[in-house]
């Protein structure tokens, strides 16, 4: 399925028990084509139960077409076709991880 990413690197969000932050994109070859990621992470330091972090990577997926536009805030806007692909999910998946140190990888 393709589909319209848009990028937001460095832009905290805050919520009632943390925060969450994407800090950097990349993009990884793979096959014929690009695979456009995100890593970031979260933290929860006011919430009730403690402290606690992780390191994730979404996969937003092949670019079509790379920052080729910007929404009206500004932010750069990328075409991107989804993996659906277990297989290659996981594929990615053990790549990310190890690449990235990420406990998570969400494919968007």
């Amino acid at each position: 399925m393709t589909r319209i990413y848009m990028h937001e690197i460095n832009k905290e969000i805050r919520s009632i028990g943390g925060r969450y932050e994407l800090e950097r994109e990349g993009l990884m070859k793979l096959g014929d084509g690009e695979i456009l990621y995100a890593v970031g992470n979260a933290v929860l330091d006011s919430s009730c139960c403690g402290f606690w972090g992780c390191r994730y990577v979404l996969v937003a997926g092949y670019v079509i077409r790379f920052k080729f536009a910007f929404d009206d805030d500004g932010n750069p806007l990328s075409e991107v076709i989804s993996i659906e692909d277990n297989g290659l999910q996981d594929q990615i998946s053990g790549m990310m991880k190890n690449q990235e140190g990420a406990t998570q990888v969400i494919f968007l």
